[in-house]
């Protein structure tokens, strides 16, 4: 067991299922606590934390893994000095948008500023998590997220139990622990030559040439997925917890979605390199069948226990909102289907399918789903919500069979 803990293959996905295993389980116990308008707004708060956390990573951290991938750890290591720097303009330009989106979505100051103070320590947080990734020392990776999120955890538990917690407390109870762990980990980084830094415009003009293409697919999944609880907030906050309070159970799959989204590209890329496309496209099509085998199962367990599951996690606040949870699984199987057509498009190396997916998806939630949720509001959201990812699914799967036709044959290759 310990030299397979040792395995870097196996602290990533350890590492993966902690993050999002206490992201998943805060997020229950939060919409537990809370009463439902408060929870709707925090919720709307979150998700900016949300967005903001990915653009930072398609700015700062994707570019470090990918260009730190190929650099000695001292390059590294003067990258990451650069980048903590570059913070000092980040933060401040993150609390910025957090100000704008809370005059919109959560008119709250409290909520406001405790949310801003949690970015700024998962920004740092978060660049010194993928640092340790792109040195392949996952073990620090896992100790410091350990400390963060299931400090997280603790706290939440400890407020609880002694006199209860608003959203804005919730915010600076996530962000302690967050804090602590960076701090303790750029410690243990004293022993390295933390003194030097690399040139900022050479670092600026480096993660650019990537991030200027992650930025607009950022851009273009929130637009096909992640918008529709802004699109209710004129509803008022509580219809924003109903939505979300579902949508909350159903992110449980996220562990499975990352799963393959790790795996399978690298499986799909062997097996095309080593067998040809006629295994490569055998193995796509099982992959499909399999996963929308376990879609349905899926969709069916849930149109029966919607109502039980949500009185259970939330104690009978939500369960008015039963006849949403069961209509957004449909939403969640189309989204898994589209993360498996998007792997083999990857395997196949087109990076620009998922993209033009979900660009068209993001056109769908922009006329259509906007007038489903003027016109019927919660439901319209939910059906809205499976009507943009069944588009981005539909779409990446018709751009994987454009470019499965443009696969040359191995046997004609060697020939």
């Amino acid at each position: 067991m310990r030299l397979a803990l040792q395995e870097p293959r196996n602290l990533a996905l350890l590492d993966q299922a902690l993050v999002s295993g206490c992201n998943f389980l805060s997020v229950l116990y939060i919409g537990r606590h809370l009463p439902a308008a408060e929870f709707g707004l925090f919720s709307l708060a979150l998700l900016c934390t949300v967005f903001l956390g990915n653009m930072h990573r398609a700015a700062i951290t994707q570019p470090m893994n990918v260009l730190g991938s190929g650099e000695k750890p001292g390059a590294v290591t003067a990258r990451l000095v650069t980048l903590l720097r570059a913070h000092a303009l980040a933060i401040p330009l993150a609390g910025l948008v957090v100000w704008q989106l809370s005059t919109h979505f959560f008119p709250d100051n409290a909520v406001m500023l405790s949310c801003a103070l949690f970015i700024g320590c998962s920004f740092l947080q978060e660049t010194l998590r993928r640092y340790w990734y792109t040195l392949n020392r996952l073990d620090k990776a896992l100790m410091n997220d350990a400390l963060a999120y299931g400090g997280r955890m603790l706290l939440l538990l400890a407020a609880e139990a002694f006199h209860g917690f608003s959203g804005a407390d919730v915010f600076i109870l996530m962000a302690a622990p967050t804090l602590l762990a960076f701090l303790l980990g750029a410690r243990a980084l004293r022993g390295s030559d933390t003194g030097t830094a690399a040139p900022m415009k050479a670092v600026v003009r480096q993660h650019w040439q990537l991030s200027r293409w992650l930025i607009p697919t950022v851009l273009a999944v929130w637009g096909a997925s992640q918008i529709y609880p802004f699109l209710l907030a004129g509803l008022g906050p509580v219809a924003v917890a109903s939505f979300m309070a579902c949508r909350n159970l159903l992110s449980a799959t996220t562990v499975v979605v990352q799963s393959v989204d790790n795996y399978l590209p690298v499986r799909a890329a062997t097996l095309l390199r080593q067998q040809g496309r006629e295994a490569f496209k055998r193995h796509l099509l099982r992959t499909l069948a399999y996963t929308a085998g376990g879609g349905l199962v899926f969709v069916c367990v849930m149109l029966l226990a919607a109502r039980p599951l949500l009185s259970l996690m939330y104690q009978g606040t939500y369960d008015g909102a039963a006849d949403i949870l069961r209509i957004l699984p449909l939403g969640t199987v189309s989204m898994l289907l589209g993360t498996v057509l998007g792997a083999y498009s990857l395997a196949m190396q087109d990076s620009r399918a998922s993209f033009l997916a979900n660009l068209g998806a993001t056109a769908v939630t922009l006329t259509i789903g906007i007038w489903l949720v003027w016109h019927q509001g919660l439901k319209g959201a939910a059906f809205a919500t499976v009507l943009t990812a069944t588009t981005s699914m539909l779409l990446q799967g018709a751009l994987v069979a454009a470019r499965f036709q443009q696969l040359p044959d191995l046997e004609a290759t060697h020939a």
